[in-house]
């Protein structure tokens, strides 16, 4: 076995998708996070570059050992726009595990960012043992990292319901002619969270890769007195993102019909065939004035009882620390917690970032 590390392409892709099948979350229905038909898309929704590197075999041409990618895209850090690289999508094919694989495609990318670079990156909650091993695995240390923020994603169980607004707001969705008004609100507000894309709404109009699957229409905005006060967006991703079920324990599979009932009726995923997606919508571009939670909720109301009502539930993902986080806890829901970490091929980057909260778009992870 000859293990050789290369940039992938488009070509490359019937292999990217077996390899990503053979990846599982195990549990009583097992899932699978694929990327069909084409992970290229995908790939350009998590930055407007990247580096796609990918592992061959010379003893089994037919397959890719492994992936990673590193996206860049450009996000406020302490209230200024900069270029930061996102670290993640890495798969080992399970035949090769404990191989070093994953360690060679960390070196090959490194040949393409510098020791000044900020990179930053997700784990499942304290599942940093891939790094540790990954950071030694060259001569010296390969790069370092640091956990910054825990991450609760809630799966908000969606049920027809009237929105609740506070008094003096509207809602409604975003048009076309609101894009000036949208980009000067957001120009004002990101900037007051770490993380946060650099959005510009005039691209959504112009189907821009990188807010594939985004109309202006996907918009809830909140006003007060004829002016902005809010914005959250919904984002179906199915048509290059999915979370799959591969399989059932037996015991699942015999009950799923009935499962499903009782979701219909209480909340909660409903659990499709072998073979089907999970059924969600996912919440982004997250900015309330004064961080009102009661508009927040508003706007997570109104999208339920909107575009949410064809979905079992809406994702949504906040960081702990911030202003926000205590308003998704107020529905019933389904919680996932990761960890965010910063890391550099080169000084320790916290120093140059301030406290301000940490933003996550959950939707380009």
């Amino acid at each position: 076995m000859t293990i050789t590390v290369r940039l992938g392409t488009p070509a490359d892709n019937p292999k990217i998708h077996d390899l990503i099948s053979k990846i599982t979350m195990p549990g009583p229905a097992e899932m699978c996070f694929q990327r069909q038909p084409d992970f290229f898309i995908g790939a350009k929704v998590i930055g407007d570059e990247f580096v796609l590197a990918v592992a061959d075999d010379s003893e089994r041409p037919e397959v890719l050992a492994g992936l990673t990618v590193i996206s860049g895209r450009d996000l406020y850090i302490s209230g200024q726009r900069r270029r930061v690289y996102y670290s993640g999508d890495t798969r080992v094919d399970p035949y090769y595990r404990r191989r070093g694989i994953a360690s060679q495609m960390f070196v090959a990318q490194k040949e393409y960012r510098s020791t000044t670079d900020l990179l930053q990156g997700i784990v499942i909650k304290d599942n940093v043992a891939p790094l540790e091993a990954a950071k030694n695995a060259a001569d010296g240390v390969l790069f370092d990292y640091w956990v910054s923020h825990t991450i609760e994603t809630s799966f908000i169980f969606t049920r027809k319901i009237k929105p609740r607004i506070p008094a003096g707001v509207e809602i409604r969705a975003a048009t076309a002619a609101d894009v000036p008004a949208m980009q000067a609100f957001f120009d004002r507000e990101a900037p007051r969270r770490n993380g946060y894309p650099c959005y510009e709404f005039a691209k959504v109009l112009a189907n821009d890769p990188y807010y594939a699957g985004i109309s202006i229409g996907d918009y809830a905005l909140a006003f007060k007195a004829g002016q902005i006060i809010g914005i959250l967006g919904s984002w179906n991703q199915k048509a290059y993102k999915q979370t799959r079920v591969m399989g059932f324990k037996p015991p699942i599979g015999l009950i799923r019909p009935l499962y499903n009932l009782y979701a219909s009726i209480a909340g909660g995923f409903r659990l499709p065939p072998v073979g089907g997606v999970l059924n969600y919508l996912t919440l982004h571009t997250t900015l309330v004035a004064n961080d009102d939670k009661d508009v927040f909720r508003a706007l997570i109301d109104w999208i339920m009882a909107h575009q949410g009502q064809k979905y079992d539930a809406l994702a949504c993902g906040i960081t702990h620390g911030d202003p926000l986080v205590e308003v998704p806890r107020g529905y019933k829901r389904q919680k996932l917690f990761s960890s965010h970490f910063w890391l550099s091929y080169g000084e320790d980057p916290r120093p140059g970032i301030d406290n301000r909260p940490l933003f996550v778009e959950l939707g380009r992870l």
